[in-house]
């Protein structure tokens, strides 16, 4: 289903008229950077993302082909790790953009694709390809596997809210000058592509009698990709042989709308909880009630630290203290009972980089008015940026000048907005496996997840996310089965009233009462779930489909109760999922010849949109059969959103890793208002 976003639309009334006056003022400048931050599991060391472009458009349905886009070809590639860059430290992926004040409502990242030459950047971490998902196999060996991306030269697209601000308009009125803008029609390759105006500018006197022309301030407005590895690194298994496939369900925040959640584990009594990174396999989960009140659902994931801390940032919050932005969290993974706490509230406690409002400038009305725009973030990159030419800004937030950008690094931003839980106690749990059967006539949507839920004790309690998977698009089960944890749950609210207490960074929670010099924080009881003690519902979702039926339980065998026995792999079976509601059932036709016949015997057509995988279809009969074709039905369509493309991935089964290919078609298939739609493809 389309997931529910927390990003909030933000007033952008008088952002032209004020931008026309931040045109004229020199010192006012605003600079935009874009960063990553990612939640990986255990099992993977190292997710390799490297970008080339960062688009931005006002539509949040805008596809990749269509106009309005505001592009930023990197000069120089950039490469980040998803397994470093979570917790609170972000990957840089470029600063120093020019983009225009106003509200943007999709970003979109674009990626250098695993098949192209490594980039320097990616070279420089270590990896083999520019898209790239290491991780520790069965036998405990760590294999670099190219990551595997749909149509990559259409990026990844997140819908979003995304703010700059208008400049420091009181740092301006100290250099003032008047810019004459005209616009240019030639391409700045830095700053935008040919779709962003470029203008060409004169400087001179105001006749304001205010000053000339002198130094600039410029603000910083941040923005980030984050990227969910729990939903998003799909495994799959071809010929014997695993593949990973980045699936997008990532979000994108504007880090001046942006708190999180802190909180101190005390790991001493746990054994056995490390992962393939050396990381505890401990992970933070924020939840929110779903629209349809039937259970929760994640907003962000975060790992532990491997000193017990964790930093779950960035969320979407606002400024209101009367109806702040609450969240519960689950504190989980398979060697620990489980904890959930219950009601914490994130507000904006701070402002991230305010405007002048100390200057006396006769438009300092103007300077409070830019700031229900937005405020944004200070920060410190370990790239560089190297500009030159005049930086003067027109009536676009453009810039005549001609710059260099190096995208290298780690984006030293400090987290705001942070709300700390002080510290918990874990509790030690051995763990069991499951996987899942699906129907061979009513299979989950390929770019499903399945959930494990377990619903706490006490009237009107929703079932909480402990443990989510994507499923295997080709096989309809787990690639890796799910490790559940055996022990009760420990569950309190938190205690909003005493959070002002900073001072007091010591705090400890048991499994009875954390109290600190201002009263208590959480008061934690240790309960079995409404499921039974190690039992949880199993439920499916996926993109542009309703949330499946719950009520399907996987329990623990009995043996799963002593750590040195291994148990059995419990499966479970998951119901199909119905579309969601606006969403029409449509049929999508790919016919596939091969330009050698017999070159591949196997294969699947993948549909996609946005980098997000949403059907699936066997292409190994039509293969076989010497071409063909593959019919999808039921796709999700009739929506802005059903716009998609189509990736083959195919395989010779006597050597399917040396014969593995994956390719993709340009065209779109645009689905928003008919029923049907086909294409034709032939196999290089």
């Amino acid at each position: 289903m389309t997931h529910p976003r927390i990003s909030r639309l933000a007033a952008i009334a008088g952002t032209v008229s004020l931008a026309g006056v931040c045109g004229v003022f020199a010192g006012c400048s605003t600079s935009t950077d874009v960063s990553a931050i990612g939640n990986t599991p255990a099992l993977y060391s190292h997710v390799y993302v490297t970008a080339q472009a960062v688009w931005f458009n006002n539509s949040a349905t805008a596809g990749p082909d269509d106009g309005g886009w505001v592009k930023f070809p990197l000069s120089t590639p950039a490469t980040v790790d998803l397994v470093a860059d979570s917790g609170g430290n972000f990957g840089n992926l470029v600063t120093g953009l020019r983009l225009a004040p106003g509200t943007y409502s999709q970003i979109r990242l674009i990626p250098v694709d695993a098949t192209t030459p490594l980039t320097a950047s990616a070279q420089a971490l270590g990896a083999l390809y520019n898209m790239e998902a290491d991780y520790v196999n069965a036998s405990g060996v760590t294999v670099q596997a190219p990551l595997q991306i749909l149509n990559p030269d259409k990026g990844i697209g997140i819908q979003a809210s995304l703010t700059v601000p208008i400049g420091n308009i009181g740092a301006g009125l100290s250099s003032l000058s008047s810019t004459v803008s005209t616009p240019s029609t030639t391409p700045d390759t830095t700053f935008g592509s040919s779709e962003t105006t470029t203008p060409t500018t004169t400087t001179g006197s105001t006749g304001l009698g205010l000053g000339s022309s002198g130094s600039t301030t410029t603000t910083i407005a941040n923005f980030t990709f984050s990227f969910d590895g729990a939903r998003d690194l799909v495994m799959f298994t071809y010929g014997g042989t695993t593949g990973v496939l980045y699936s997008s369900h990532g979000s994108a925040y504007d880090l001046s709308q942006a708190g999180g959640i802190t909180g101190q584990l005390t790991l001493t009594n746990l054994t056995g909880i490390t992962g393939a990174t050396g990381l505890p396999d401990i992970y933070v989960n924020a939840e929110l009630v779903t629209p349809d009140s039937s259970r929760h659902y994640v907003v962000a994931s975060t790992p532990v630290n491997s000193d017990g801390s964790f930093t779950l940032y960035p969320l979407a919050v606002n400024s209101s203290t009367s109806s702040p932005d609450t969240y519960d969290i689950v504190i989980h993974g398979p060697g620990i009972a489980t904890i959930i706490v219950k009601d914490i509230q994130v507000f904006m406690t701070s402002s991230l980089e305010s405007l002048d409002s100390n200057s006396s400038s006769p438009l300092s009305s103007l300077e409070d008015e830019t700031s229900s725009l937005g405020s944004s973030t200070t920060a410190t990159t370990s790239g560089t940026t190297t500009t030159s030419g005049t930086s003067d800004l027109s009536l676009f937030g453009s810039t005549s000048a001609t710059s260099t950008t190096t995208s290298t690094g780690t984006n030293v931003i400090t987290p705001q907005n942070l709300v700390s839980i002080g510290t918990l106690i874990p509790r030690q749990a051995t763990s069991y496996v499951a996987n899942i059967t699906t129907s061979t006539t009513a299979p989950l949507p390929a770019g499903a997840e399945v959930a494990f839920y377990q619903t706490l004790p006490g009237s009107g309690e929703l079932p909480y996310v402990i443990e989510r998977s994507p499923i295997d698009p080709i096989n309809q089960v787990l690639a890796t089965p799910q490790q559940l944890s055996t022990g009760t749950v420990d569950s309190g609210t938190f205690n909003n009233a005493n959070t002002t207490d900073t001072a007091d960074t010591t705090d400890t929670v048991d499994t009875t009462t954390e109290t600190n010099t201002s009263g208590t924080l959480v008061t934690v009881v240790s309960a079995s779930p409404k499921e039974g003690t190690g039992s949880y519902q199993v439920a499916g979702d996926a993109p542009f489909y309703a949330y499946g039926a719950l009520g399907t339980e996987v329990s623990m065998p009995a043996s799963a109760a002593s750590a040195s026995v291994t148990t059995p792999v419990q499966e479970v079976s998951v119901g199909a999922l119905s579309l969601a509601s606006g969403n029409n059932p449509v049929t999508i036709d790919v016919e596939v010849k091969e330009a050698t016949p017999g070159k591949y015997n196997a294969g699947e057509v993948l549909i996609g949109t946005n980098g997000q995988l949403v059907a699936a279809a066997s292409l190994t009969a039509a293969l076989q059969g010497g071409g063909g074709t593959v019919v999808l039905d039921k796709v999700p369509g009739g929506t802005p959103e059903s716009v998609y493309y189509v990736t083959v991935v195919a395989w010779n089964s006597a050597n399917p890793a040396a014969t593995f290919t994956r390719q993709w078609a340009e065209t779109a298939l645009n689905l928003t208002s008919t029923g049907s739609a086909s294409l034709q493809l032939t196999l290089d």
